[in-house]
């Protein structure tokens, strides 16, 4: 073989290298990109209504508690109810001095429920494995009281943050490492123009809060920055044409999924530009959508609305495959269980349902 033709040889050598070191960043990229969504086998859950309990009160919040199979209810009544899943058990309520709450949020592996009630109160259980229900008898009120009733809680991945808002004020917590000991650490004012703030919800860390409220807007705060804040602080992540009433946070795509007043359902990547927004849900019957829940691996979407329904979604195909139509009015809250089994909703026909999954 001529000087040539071994140089040409090398050549192409190289040039087979590089291909493969193109081809296989571009197949990780790909598979990156799609995340849970690459599974061509994913079986559309079936749900059917499995038990339904008349609090005889409106249901403000529901939440799964998925260590002990129980839903935590809470509405326009001084008890918290918790209700078993199977429908085997009873467990007896949590006593309060409030007159009702609005919110709940639950934290299972630092194990708190926060509730926020009607009067603009935080309140506080720990977890008590020796108590009937699994949660302590006595509460801790949070001395700083607001103005109206909390809208909306969230308790943050770690645990260590606790948010509410009320009005235009959020307020939120941090835990002491003693464990039990909370402090305010920030306040947000007029975060939202003035306007009623709607829904919050923790990032993937706690330095970053997403909020939702009656200005139509989407706002990203940096919580690292400074102990008060106000509007103008903080980052449009985009500006809707009509008030965003609900909102949760995809973990594992970065993705925030909005639904509005007239029942548009939209995700937005938190890491992308405003613009490139995708609108991947038609209408709740242009009915508000109040509350989202996202199964942990991110692929099934639950929204309940104004029109009375309960609707599934696939995340993959970004496409509504069933529709629940039990409750007689408002659905206000909804959660899915760690196991995909349950699906709980609350609603202000005063009901409490459990929908349970077909096996397959």
């Amino acid at each position: 073989m001529t000087s040539k033709g071994r140089i040409s040889a090398k050549f192409i050598i190289l040039i087979l290298i590089g291909l493969v070191s193109f081809i296989v960043p571009i197949g990780i990229f790909l598979n990156h990109n799609q995340g849970n969504c690459n599974n061509k086998n994913y079986t559309l859950p079936k749900y059917v209504s499995f038990k339904d309990f008349d609090l005889g009160f409106d249901v403000s919040s529901v939440v799964i508690n998925n260590s002990n199979k129980t839903v935590v209810g809470a509405g326009n009544s001084s008890e918290i109810y918790i209700l078993d899943l199977d429908g085997k058990k009873d467990y007896p309520t949590l006593q309060t001095e409030f007159n009702g709450f609005r919110s709940l949020a639950l934290n299972e592996e630092v194990g708190h429920l926060v509730a926020g009630t009607l009067d603009g109160s935080v309140v506080l259980w720990q977890s008590d494995k020796s108590s009937k229900n699994g949660w302590s008898k006595d509460y801790i009120i949070f001395p700083e009281r607001q103005r109206k009733y909390i809208s909306s809680i969230a308790i943050s991945r770690s645990g260590k943050l606790i948010g509410a808002s009320s009005d235009d004020t959020i307020f939120i917590w941090e835990n002491s490492e003693n464990g039990n000991k909370w402090e305010l650490r920030y306040r947000i004012f007029s975060g939202h123009s003035g306007r009623q703030v709607f829904d919050l919800v923790f990032g993937n860390d706690d330095k970053t809060l997403f909020t939702v409220g009656n200005d139509n807007h989407t706002k990203i705060w940096k919580l690292d920055t400074q102990d008060t804040m106000k509007n103008g602080d903080q980052k449009d992540l985009n500006n809707n044409s009509l008030p965003i009433n609900s909102l949760v946070f995809r973990a594992d795509h970065n993705e925030l999924v909005l639904g509005t007043n007239n029942g548009k359902i939209t995700v937005w990547n938190v890491k992308e530009k405003p613009e490139r927004a995708e609108e991947f849900i038609g209408k709740h019957n242009s009915q508000p959508v109040n509350t989202l829940a996202i199964s942990e691996e991110g692929k099934l979407l639950v929204s309940g609305s104004n029109d009375n329904t309960i609707k599934l979604w696939n995340l993959c195909t970004k496409e509504s495959f069933k529709t629940l139509s039990e409750h007689k009015n408002w659905v206000r809250s909804v959660d899915i269980s760690s196991n995909q089994i349950y699906i709980v909703s609350g609603s202000l026909d005063n009901k409490i349902i459990i929908w349970k999954r077909e096996k397959e």
